[in-house]
């Protein structure tokens, strides 16, 4: 993702830790030279379940939409595998 929205730029890093389990976006917002990380998208492969995090601060809905689907895209994101011990899940 990279685009704008008002007078910031909005664009999306991919994250990844296999030992925890999982992949995702982070969310970077581009405004008056300072970068700041807005939200994370990740996909748990242990449990096949995505969750949403703001960090603190207002996201356009149409922003956080566009990093959803970039996250649910399935060229995006690991197989599921199976459960290990210590992964967060959501239920």
């Amino acid at each position: 993702m990279n685009r704008e929205h008002g007078d910031a730029r909005f664009t999306s890093r991919k994250v990844e830790d296999r030992a925890e389990g999982f992949v995702g976006f982070d969310l970077l917002r581009s405004h008056r030279g300072h970068d700041t990380c807005v939200a994370r998208v990740l996909f748990w492969g242990a449990c096949g379940q995505f969750s949403v995090e703001t960090l603190g601060t207002d996201v356009p809905l149409e922003v956080l939409e566009e990093v959803i689907a970039e996250a649910r895209s399935p060229s995006k994101r690991p197989r599921r595998s199976p459960p290990s011990a210590g992964t967060p899940c959501l239920t």
